[in-house]
């Protein structure tokens, strides 16, 4: 089943102004010790070069077309940061719009997190780094350059970078746990009902693990909620080394071991998650439906090389750039922004619903507008699970399971939790 995502309204822009202006395509990955030979696995010059490097990102960057890239593993120093944005993404005397922001690390780890994003889509308002172990996480706030930014409707996008503690075992999962925990109490006293990206490399073995479940789990006292787009897709549940979760890995792109981990592709450590608000446009901005996928993978190269005997999903050329580049493969999706809500839409945005949580009967409260309205209420992955017309002010969901739900009306959403 497909699930329920409105884009937007094509009346308010042509298809032309949608692919130039509104789409942001965001890029995560794992860069292997980008610039940091200090000891790590055997990594060095030789093993690890940053130009040969350089030159595999130019070429997935050059298939991708991101306009945010977040990074794992890159090297914590300024002349590394300077270079990269040189070489691999203002890479022109006409293009030179690519930024970044200055680096937070409190850790003092050898690698850290980074961002890199297209400054004429976006401007950064704030950077904060979250004291995480054994790394920081860092808290990237952005607000996109719409046309209604000049009106002041700021559309803010927060992005997550995390890349928690690596290893099997109970103390691991517990200390990823940790790693959750702050992230979660941190978006629940700030980004609240906002848009958020999480992303990173979170070297989680399963969807039963503490952590992820923190971050997907529905929890009546739990304000903030992540959704993973492979839920329905069939890329969530115990992946590691796990052939029926083929399509979906992105961990290693080799089978040979040394600074490089080995052991060809059999786990799924690289997400992208997003907040609920994102699963329906709530903010402004929803998530492109299908449009998620982790870079070159075919779902043809379980515990192999990722460029062994052909690749279906990408050229000879950017197969082993994604095999020369990193042990890691980039995790992609694309987001529409919808900036220019009229002023009607605006009046509309006051209906209520209550009460919230609800055991049963939700009362929709509708002072803006009259009633024989179409209603459509859908799950946290955009599913429609009911749709009518409110006759009445009184809608009867006892019979959804509980969780998370949006109700949407006249293009207006607001979200109730089912108990």
């Amino acid at each position: 089943m497909r699930r329920f995502f409105i884009f937007l309204s094509l009346t308010l822009w042509s298809i032309a102004s949608i692919a130039q202006q509104s789409v942001i395509s965001v890029m995560q990955y794992n860069l292997l010790q980008y610039g940091n030979y200090q000891g790590y696995g055997g990594c060095s010059e030789t093993t690890n070069n940053t130009q040969r490097k350089d030159e595999c990102i130019r070429t997935i960057m050059d298939l991708v077309k991101p306009d945010i890239l977040t990074v794992c593993e890159f090297g914590a120093t300024q002349q590394l940061q300077n270079d990269f944005l040189k070489h691999n993404l203002n890479i022109t005397p006409y293009i030179d719009y690519w930024k970044s922001d200055n680096i937070l690390n409190y850790a003092n780890s050898n690698i850290i997190n980074h961002i890199f994003y297209d400054s004429r889509k976006m401007e950064m308002k704030k950077h904060e780094a979250l004291r995480t172990y054994p790394r920081d996480t860092d808290v990237y706030e952005l607000y996109l350059k719409t046309s209604s930014l000049v009106a002041g409707d700021t559309i803010k996008l927060v992005c997550i970078v995390t890349h928690p503690k690596a290893g099997s075992g109970a103390d691991n999962e517990a200390s990823r746990l940790a790693t959750m925990q702050t992230v979660m109490d941190y978006v629940n006293r700030h980004y609240v009902d906002e848009n958020v990206l999480i992303m990173g490399d979170f070297n989680m073995y399963r969807a039963s693990e503490g952590g992820y479940q923190l971050l997907t789990k529905t929890y009546s006292n739990n304000e903030a909620l992540f959704v993973d787009p492979l839920f329905d897709e069939g890329g969530v549940g115990s992946w590691n080394n796990n052939s029926q979760f083929a399509q979906f890995h992105t961990q290693s792109t080799r089978t040979e071991s040394g600074c490089f981990s080995g052991g060809g592709l059999d786990d799924r450590f690289d997400f992208i998650l997003f907040s609920d608000e994102i699963s329906v446009g709530e903010q402004k901005i929803r998530y492109i439906d299908q449009s998620y996928y982790a870079v070159g993978n075919d779902g043809r190269h379980f515990n192999q090389n990722i460029n062994q005997n052909g690749n279906s999903a990408v050229s000879e050329e950017v197969a082993q750039a994604l095999y020369d580049a990193s042990d890691h493969l980039p995790v992609a999706m694309r987001l529409v922004v919808n900036g220019d809500v009229g002023l009607e839409e605006n009046v509309m945005a006051d209906f209520q619903v209550y009460p919230n949580p609800t055991m049963g009967i939700i009362h929709v409260e509708t002072p803006s507008f009259g009633s024989s309205q179409e209603y459509r209420i859908a799950n946290m992955l955009g599913q429609t699970m009911m749709m009518g017309v409110l006759t009445v002010t009184d809608i009867n969901v006892s019979g959804l399971p509980n969780g998370l739900y949006f109700i949407s009306l006249n293009g207006v959403t607001r979200k109730f939790i089912k108990q």
